[in-house]
């Protein structure tokens, strides 16, 4: 008797244990819906079927898109102006290296050289270098060696000797510059030397970060995409005989590169398939002299408002059964926000439209009509007034 107590209470208790873990399960799983993000909520309840055996078969998706940004333009055409831009080449002498003295020796127990290296930043815009100092002691044969090659081998004969022009074939970004005299030969008791002061390496040194100006704007996704024509219009301030090519870049895709009429206001038509949604770059550059570059505008020119066309198909017998009320065609919106105006033109087969227009809710569902129906190819038209963020679009063909 004691034995079959202890069974049924064993029994009671596990069946206890059991149905709170259930309830644990279930507390922890609403805890999990309520603070997932509202577009995974709504998924997973798209998704319901997956679990519960309910919902549209996948067979009855008559038509699917995700992740829509419909844009609306309210204008026929959008300018963007952008301020005046400067090119122009400076050039100005500038010093590589310096040296208050510079001492070398040859003698028959004693030798004594002198290696300076200098950089040059930008050796294409780097011209007339010169090398100068004054020969205070001079005894033999001055030798001077750039980067391997010999500049100069001879005897100075003055103080103030004449500047030693360099090559710019000899000339890279990392420079070493070796000084030495010659031997004494057969007068081994002498020692041949120069010091030479106020050593100074120069140059024309040009500055081309100048040349070049960029300008960068931003198209929205509606204005990038539904542009019929653009048109870039400048004024340019310069003197023809001292000028060089204007060249004019949209996105590294060249548009204009000749000496414009200065003064002259220059509109100039380019591809619109240059233009890209978000960031853009329109770019000037010059080789030589100045520009003013002035009232400098891009005009888009749109076409018609933006809209987002789908095609499905319904079968003869789908169409019978929609007309005789056995099924239904069903159009259904899911936004990504249930707080925005919603508002858009739906036109079926180009003739038949629906209006959606709605607020503060994020899913909008409408059956279509019958007779917006045909056998065969059919036409889904959206034409929105307002932007609107679609997570998913859906048509399905349901049972009615």
């Amino acid at each position: 008797m004691k034995s079959q107590i202890f069974e049924s209470r064993k029994k009671s208790q596990s069946g206890m244990n059991a149905a709170v873990l259930v309830a644990i399960l279930a507390a922890l799983i609403i805890i999990y819906i309520i603070f997932l993000p509202s577009n995974e909520r709504l998924e997973l309840v798209d998704n319901e079927s997956d679990f519960g055996g309910s919902g549209e078969d996948e067979d009855d998706i008559l038509l699917e898109d995700k992740e829509i940004i419909m844009q609306v333009i309210g204008q026929d055409e959008i300018e963007h102006d952008f301020p005046s831009v400067n090119l122009y080449t400076s050039t100005e002498a500038e010093k590589l290296r310096e040296e208050n003295s510079v001492y070398v020796k040859n003698g028959l127990f004693d030798e004594q050289s002198k290696q300076i290296d200098f950089k040059v930043k930008d050796p294409d815009n780097t011209k007339n270098i010169l090398l100068s100092f004054e020969a205070k002691k001079r005894k033999g044969r001055l030798i001077i060696v750039l980067n391997d090659y010999e500049i100069y081998n001879n005897k100075v004969e003055k103080v103030n000797v004449d500047p030693i022009k360099i090559s710019n074939d000899y000339i890279g970004e990392d420079n070493q510059l070796s000084l030495s005299v010659s031997g004494v030969g057969a007068a081994f008791w002498s020692t041949n030397e120069y010091l030479l002061e106020n050593f100074k390496i120069t140059a024309d040194i040009t500055d081309t970060s100048t040349r070049e100006a960029e300008i960068k704007f931003v198209l929205s996704e509606g204005e990038a995409g539904n542009i019929e024509k653009s048109e870039l219009r400048f004024v340019p301030d310069c003197q023809p005989a001292n000028v060089g090519l204007l060249t004019i870049l949209i996105n590294r895709n060249e548009i204009y590169s000749s000496v414009p009429d200065c003064g002259i206001a220059r509109p100039l038509e380019f591809a619109p398939m240059y233009l890209l949604r978000g960031e853009n770059k329109l770019t000037f550059s010059t080789e030589r002299g100045r520009y003013l570059i002035d009232q400098i505008k891009i005009t888009n020119d749109l076409e018609e408002q933006p809209s987002y066309t789908y095609f499905f198909e319904l079968e003869n017998d789908e169409l019978e059964d929609i007309e005789d009320e056995q099924k239904k065609v069903n159009l259904t919106f899911y936004f990504v926000d249930d707080k925005e105006d919603k508002e858009a033109e739906i036109v079926i087969n180009g003739m038949r439209s629906l209006s959606m227009r709605f607020h503060d809710a994020a899913v909008w569902s409408r059956i279509i009509p019958a007779d917006f129906l045909e056998a065969g190819s059919n036409s889904l038209k959206i034409i929105p007034e307002e932007r609107m963020e679609v997570r998913k679009l859906q048509l399905t063909l349901e049972d009615d």
